[in-house]
This record gives C-alpha cells, sequence and structure tokens, in this order.
C-alpha cells in the first residue's frame, strides 16, 4: 500500500531568496531522510511561495523496509570444527545468545573468518515515523538569516504559524516551537483568508486552487508573463515600439513574493524622463518593483507592476502606486538638480568626513592611494601620459558621488551618477566614463568595465579595498563576508580575463600593501584568497579537480596565463595517447623531484660530450630538434601546440628510464643526465603539473 505525503509550513513573509532555499533544501533533505529511515518513495517536489513552504511526497510506502542487521562474533575456529561441525564453544555461543545455527552466516575479512549473527528488525508503520522525519527536517533548514522564539531555543527564517501535515487521509502528529501540526492551511491573503481544513492529500491541489493559491513558481511566471504580453499589445496603441525590458531577477522575486498574481500597467509624468535612465530604472525596479517600458532605445513613460491578488480594485492599486512613484521620481529630481550645482571637484574634501573604517581612515585617503596605484598600473601597462592623466583625474573624482544627494538615496548608483555628475562639471568624457565603470562588475554577472581605462581604475579600487580589509585583518571566514571581499577578488580576476591584461597579482598586492605599510602576513594570506578564487573560476569553466590543481601548483600569478594553460590542458587530456604520455611525463618529473629534496645542484644545461648510452643519446638529439619550435610556442602561449610537440617524445623517455641509470654512482654522468630531464621536464612544468593529474 502507497500514499502521498504532504508538509506544508505557513510562515510569516519570508523572502524570495529564502523561499528558493529552503524548497530547494526541503526537498533534499527529506529525500535524505527517507533513504535513511528506509522507506521507499516515489516523486518529491516542493512548492511555495513567501508564505508557504510545500513538501509533496509520492508512492510513499506504508511502512519502513524489513532491516537485516549484523552482529560480529568469533573466529570460525572458535565456533565450527575443521569439518563444519559446532564446538562445544560455538553451542554455548549460540545459547548465551539465543540464536539457532540458522542465524549465523562467516564471513571473511583482512583479519580472517569471522562468525556473524544475522538479526531481522521488521518494518514499522510510515505513519508512527513520520512525526520524527518531519521535526528533523523542519529543523535541519538552514536560513541566512534566522528569528528565534521560543525561549530563543528555535531558529527559522521567519516565524512559523502553523502546521498542515497529512499521509493520504490521516493527520501526521507532532509539534515543534509550540505548534501543533492539523489538517488546517490558510487560502490567499486576501481572497481567502480563511482557513481551510484539507481532508486528505488529493483533494489538497484542487482545494488551494479554489483558494486562489497557484502553489507552483513557475506556472505563476507564465501567468506573469503572459500578462506582461497582453499589456504590451495595447501600449503598442500608444507606442509602436513599446517593449517591456526583460528582468529575469525582478520576475523570479516577484514570483516568489505573490500567489495569484494579476498584472496592472500605469503612466509617469514624461518630464521625469530627463532624469539619467539608470536613475529612472532605480525608481521603477528597486523601490516600486515596477518593470520598465522601452522603445528599444530610451524608457517610456510607462511601468508594469504585479500585484497580489484579483482585478478587484486594480485602477485604485494602480492609482496607488503611480502616486508612490510620483513621490519618488519628485525625490530623484530635487536630488539631482542640487547635486549638479556644485562640481564633482568641489565635493570631494568632504570625502575626509566619510570614514572607510577606522583603520583605513577616510574616501579621502583612499582615493589618493587610487590616485597612486593607477599611476603605476598605467605605466605597467604602456599607457600614454596623457591617457594615464585622465585615469588618474578620474581616481581622484570617482568617491566624489558618495556626498551627493542621489547616492545616499540610492546607494547602488555609486559609480553611475559620478560619471554623470562628472559630465556635467565639465570633465572630459573619458574621465566620465572611468569613473561611471569603476564600480564594475558590481555583481555575479554583471559586465566588467568596457574601456581598458576604466578596467585600470576597477581594478585599484578593487585592490585597494582587499589589501586594506586584509591588511586591518578584516579576513572572510566561513559563509561570512560582510565586506564582499569575494566578489571584488572575483572582480579584479574577471576584469582581467576580459581584457587579457598580463598584470602579475603578487606584485599588484605588493605596490597596493606599500601604501598601507608592509605586512607579510596580510600580503601572504591576499595571495592564497586570489588562488582560492581563481580555483572557483577554473570550476565554473568546467575544469575538472585534478588539472585544476596541476595548473594552480605552477602558480597562479598571471590569470590570462592560468586559464590558457588550464584550458589547454583540457584539450590537451582528449589525446588517445595521453595516459601513456603522461606516465612518461610522471616518471620524468618524479626523479627531478627527488633529485631537488636531495639537495643535488644540477647543471643549467646537459653536455653531449657526456652522454654515453645510446638511449640518453637518442633522446638528446630528439630534444635538440625540437627545442626551439616548442620554446616559441610557449612564448606565445600556445601550449596545446607545445605539448603536441612535446610528446613525441614519449617514447625516448621511457626507453631512456628503462636503459638508463640515471642515478649513476659516477657523478658527472648523473648531473647531466639529470641536466637533460630538467631541461626537458622545465616546458612541460609550463604547462601544469602533470604528477597532480588522475589519469585512466
Amino acid at each position: 500500500m502507497e500514499f502521498t505525503v504532504l508538509l506544508e509550513l505557513g510562515v510569516e513573509d519570508l523572502p524570495p531568496l529564502m523561499v528558493k532555499d529552503a524548497l530547494s533544501q526541503l526537498k533534499e533533505k527529506s529525500r535524505l531522510l527517507f533513504e535513511k529511515y528506509s522507506i521507499s518513495y516515489g516523486k518529491i517536489a516542493t512548492r511555495g511561495s513567501s508564505r508557504r513552504l510545500v513538501l509533496w511526497i509520492e508512492r510513499v510506502a506504508s511502512k519502513q523496509k524489513d532491516i537485516v542487521e549484523k552482529e560480529a562474533g568469533p573466529p570460525k575456529f572458535v565456533v565450527f570444527d575443521s569439518k563444519g561441525n559446532l564446538t562445544e564453544a560455538g553451542k554455548k555461543y549460540l545459547q548465551a545468545k539465543k540464536v539457532e545455527i540458522e542465524d549465523i552466516e562467516v564471513q571473511k575479512s583482512q583479519k580472517g573468518e569471522y562468525v556473524y549473527i544475522k538479526k531481522y528488525r521488521r518494518g514499522k508503520e510510515t505513519i508512527n515515523i513520520l512525526p520524527l522525519i518531519f521535526t528533523e527536517l523542519i529543523l535541519s533548514l538552514h536560513f541566512s538569516k534566522s528569528m528565534r522564539w521560543k525561549d530563543n531555543s528555535f531558529y527559522f527564517g521567519r516565524p512559523l504559524r502553523y502546521i498542515l501535515a497529512l499521509a493520504g487521509d490521516e493527520l501526521v502528529k507532532f509539534e515543534i516551537a509550540g505548534i501543533s501540526s492539523d489538517r488546517k492551511t490558510r487560502g490567499h491573503r486576501y481572497l481567502h483568508p480563511e482557513w481551510i481544513e484539507i481532508p486528505n492529500t488529493s483533494s489538497y491541489p484542487e482545494i488551494m486552487k479554489r483558494s486562489r493559491v497557484i502553489l507552483d513558481v513557475e506556472e505563476r511566471k507564465k501567468r506573469i508573463n503572459h500578462q506582461i504580453l497582453k499589456l504590451t499589445h495595447r501600449l503598442r496603441e500608444k507606442n509602436c515600439k513599446a517593449e517591456v525590458i526583460p528582468d529575469e531577477d525582478l520576475l523570479e522575486e516577484l514570483s516568489y513574493l505573490v500567489e495569484y498574481p494579476t498584472v496592472f500597467c500605469g503612466e509617469f509624468d514624461s518630464h521625469y524622463l530627463s532624469l539619467p535612465s539608470f536613475v529612472l530604472k532605480a525608481c521603477l525596479r528597486d523601490y516600486q518593483q515596477n518593470f520598465t517600458v522601452s522603445d528599444g532605445s530610451k524608457i517610456l513613460p510607462f511601468f508594469i507592476g504585479i500585484r497580489d491578488g484579483g482585478k478587484v480594485n486594480l485602477n485604485q492599486i494602480t492609482e496607488g502606486n503611480k502616486r508612490v512613484l510620483h513621490a519618488r521620481l519628485e525625490d530623484a529630481q530635487f536630488f539631482y538638480e542640487e547635486d549638479k550645482k556644485t562640481s564633482l571637484e568641489e565635493k570631494v574634501p568632504l570625502l575626509k568626513q566619510i570614514i572607510v573604517q577606522e583603520k583605513l581612515g577616510s574616501y579621502y585617503d583612499k582615493i589618493k592611494r587610487l590616485v597612486k596605484l593607477t599611476k603605476k598600473l598605467s605605466s605597467q601597462l604602456g599607457i600614454s601620459d596623457n591617457v594615464g592623466k585622465k585615469i588618474q583625474r578620474a581616481a581622484y573624482l570617482c568617491k566624489a558621488d558618495l556626498v551627493t544627494n542621489m547616492v545616499r538615496e540610492f546607494p547602488e548608483l555609486q559609480g553611475m551618477m559620478g560619471g554623470v555628475y562628472a559630465t556635467c562639471s565639465g570633465e572630459d568624457p573619458l574621465v566620465a566614463k572611468i569613473i561611471e565603470e569603476h564600480r564594475k562588475p558590481r555583481f555575479n554577472g554583471d559586465d566588467p568595465p568596457q574601456t581598458l581605462e576604466g578596467s585600470l581604475l576597477a581594478i585599484a579600487d578593487k585592490i585597494d579595498t582587499l589589501t586594506g580589509a586584509f591588511w586591518a585583518d578584516f579576513i572572510p571566514s566561513g559563509s561570512e563576508d560582510p565586506w564582499g571581499l569575494r566578489r571584488e577578488a572575483q572582480g579584479v580576476i574577471e576584469i582581467i580575463l576580459s581584457k587579457e591584461l598580463h598584470i602579475s597579482i603578487v606584485r599588484l598586492i605588493d605596490e597596493s600593501m606599500s601604501l598601507y605599510g608592509d605586512n607579510a602576513i596580510a600580503k601572504q594570506k591576499l595571495i592564497d584568497f586570489f588562488k582560492t578564487r581563481m580555483i572557483y573560476l577554473l570550476k565554473e569553466k568546467g575544469i575538472s579537480y585534478d588539472k585544476i590543481n596541476a595548473v594552480i601548483r605552477m602558480g597562479v600569478d598571471d590569470p590570462v596565463n592560468t586559464l590558457k594553460r588550464a584550458k589547454a590542458l583540457q584539450k590537451i587530456a582528449l589525446r588517445e595517447k595521453f595516459r601513456e604520455e603522461v606516465v612518461a611525463i610522471v616518471r620524468l618529473l618524479n626523479i627531478l623531484k627527488q633529485a631537488n629534496e636531495w639537495g643535488i645542484n644540477i647543471p643549467s644545461q646537459p653536455k653531449e660530450d657526456k652522454l654515453v648510452e645510446g638511449e640518453e643519446k637518442n633522446l638528446y638529439q630528439k630534444w635538440r630538434k625540437i627545442k626551439e619550435s616548442i620554446d616559441r610556442s610557449l612564448d606565445k602561449a600556445d601550449y596545446v601546440q607545445a605539448y603536441n610537440r612535446l610528446s613525441v617524445l614519449k617514447d625516448s623517455i621511457h626507453n631512456f628510464f628503462d636503459k638508463v641509470l640515471v642515478m649513476s654512482e659516477d657523478v658527472n654522468l648523473k648531473l647531466n643526465r639529470l641536466a637533460l630531464l630538467r631541461e626537458i621536464g622545465s616546458r612541460f612544468l609550463k604547462i601544469a603539473d602533470f604528477t597532480e593529474l588522475q589519469v585512466k
């Protein structure tokens, strides 16, 4: 016999991201718990919104599987004689354990053959185990930020208000945080707020539908998109090119917030279109959770919002949203005009009053460091003096928008508003562009700066933040990262890769650290921090774990080079004879590691006249023929081509090791052979440490 299990947790409004994560946890942790308690099941699904988390499991077995447990006993020779008959000790053992001979078996182990008693435990009824499973499941849910109550002993994302728990038509009885499970749930907050009794799991979906609750987030998304499409067609009657700007993040956020979405469209005064487009988007999206409408090139004076409810009084809802949006836009317009009354340069001295952190000084101190860093970076990358001065000018002005009314109200517009105000202040267009771009990338998925000049200031800004934090010992631990340092380090690497800049991470840290005061421990921790971010990026690129290790072992100081080597190794590994080649390479590299451990001082180059055996002469001659072409490939960072040429040495390397004694008692022969191997091995190591690879 099988049935469906239902668990619904009624909660106060959870933030959308918490809902998504909690539903994912519900699915995975319930799977583990049902397997832990040996209960078979079919499909597991989760549904929900900010108000409820729902677990739905089909074809759940009515009882646990019977379990066979084994208890270790004495060695076989104690219980059985050589003919397989019970010994006197064996008979006493069975009597003491109250088991028959059929209940024991013999198993082999590393220590020999031992007797085991088989114990059968009949499975319990699932309905009797579900209270324990549900309690464990609820207590196991983790939230990025939790609230606690019930004598401060119970933690959850938001307060629990009710628990619906059914197995078929039976109530699953348990209590947690002072709340007893029941058959009751609530319908839609406004359209059906009354308590509803659920007689059985099969009736639940239809009852919720009648109660105006759309449980599936994907179904809610489809409903929103369909209604937006219909509204867009109406808008085209006013502007033939009207299109809603796609915003998947906002769509997902709203889909988790509402349970019965209804889309509405309003219009705002067109004179606000004089505001910068990103200010308009901030007012519409970030504060009103409205979708933005454009004609493909500019924003149109319309907004599209989502109401959690039906169409009743929708006009009043639209008008209410319009009034709130009007107030927000009016504030933004006022801030914009006020901020433009003084130039960006005039605002810079006010940065002395804004402290980054007590140990790190003010933002005025920060821009002085940024000017010095960008000057050094420009010099290293061969930027002309004229352009370099513009980058330094942008560095001096880039934080001035922090004291503006607009950025105080809309902190996420830092940098972008600085670029606008720089233009209004008559600054060079390139300076304005650099300021606008210097905070990019701001978040995962954000684009890096478009210009090289903006990239340099962005790198300097992020590396200064990172160095200052590590210098002051504000280092991320575990999941805690209040300064967003992982994102900043990832941003540095992403910018370097996007522009293919050959910048030394270690040198960059050195230059930045010198502006704070040298701290060797902090420096090494920051280098290691960048290493972990590079590993993370390579995983994101689909590079396998052993290949990441092989590449990372040879350094990550040049991220562009590191990524090229990783991609090359991934491609090289597809070669038909790659395993045989790696075996040869590893033999070579391992003996060099051994020589290094023994402190052997290997000559810089092998001498042909000291080669004795035919196999070493053969390896030397083949190496001499390809050496220059390999070095040219390595200089061009064409690691695949370099490896392809190196791979022709496979058979010669194997023959060398099979026939030649490297560690000869003749010191001169030994050193010359090691010199030959090191010359070849050093080229392989410019790609990766092949000893880290796991080849089958």
